[in-house]
C-alpha cells in the first residue's frame, strides 16, 4: 500500500511540474486582417501564374501573324504594342470580328495586308483574346466584356 501511495505522490508531482513549467504567456492569435492580407497576396500570386484566358485563342488564331511577342512583321502585319487601334475598344472589337483590308498606319509604319474576320469565335473567346492583347505586349488597358463584343456583333 505504501508503494502505491508513494507512486501516486510521484505521479502527481510530475503531473503538476509538467503543467506549470514554461511561460505563462498565452499564444498570440494572428490578427484577422493580417491573415486576410496574406491570403489575398497568395491568391493574387497564384492568379498571376495562371495563363490569361485569351492566351490560348491568341496562340491559335493571332500568333502566326502578330508573333508570340505581339511585335508583328514589319511592313506586313502590324504590332499589337500600344497604338490607337488597341486603345479603342469598339474599333478593336470590329477589327477582330469583321477583319480588315486596306492600308493602315501603325506607329508611323504602313501596313496593307488582309486580316481575316474572326466572327466564328464566340463572344467570350473574342472578349478574352482582345482583353489578352489589351493587357500584354506593353498594353495596360481595361479588359473587354462579353457584352461589349455582343453589342458590336449585333449592330
Amino acid at each position: 500500500m505504501s508503494k502505491l501511495f508513494f507512486l501516486l505522490v510521484i505521479a502527481t508531482a510530475i503531473l503538476i511540474a509538467g503543467c506549470s513549467s514554461g511561460s505563462q504567456e498565452k499564444p498570440k492569435a494572428l490578427e484577422t486582417s493580417a491573415l486576410a492580407e496574406k491570403q489575398g497576396a497568395e491568391i493574387e500570386a497564384s492568379a498571376k501564374s495562371l495563363p490569361h484566358p485569351g492566351e490560348k485563342v491568341y496562340k491559335q488564331y493571332c500568333q502566326v501573324c502578330h508573333q508570340a511577342n505581339g511585335a508583328g512583321v514589319s511592313g506586313v502585319f502590324p504590332p499589337l504594342t500600344p497604338n490607337k487601334y488597341i486603345a479603342d475598344k469598339t474599333q478593336l472589337i470590329e477589327l477582330v470580328l469583321h477583319g480588315m483590308t486596306g492600308e493602315i498606319e501603325v506607329n508611323g509604319e504602313k501596313y496593307n495586308s488582309l486580316m481575316a474576320p474572326h466572327n466564328h469565335l464566340t463572344d467570350l473567346e473574342l472578349a478574352n483574346v482582345i482583353s489578352y492583347v489589351r493587357s500584354n505586349f506593353g498594353n495596360k488597358l481595361d479588359p473587354v466584356t462579353v457584352e461589349e463584343v455582343a453589342a458590336v456583333r449585333n449592330r
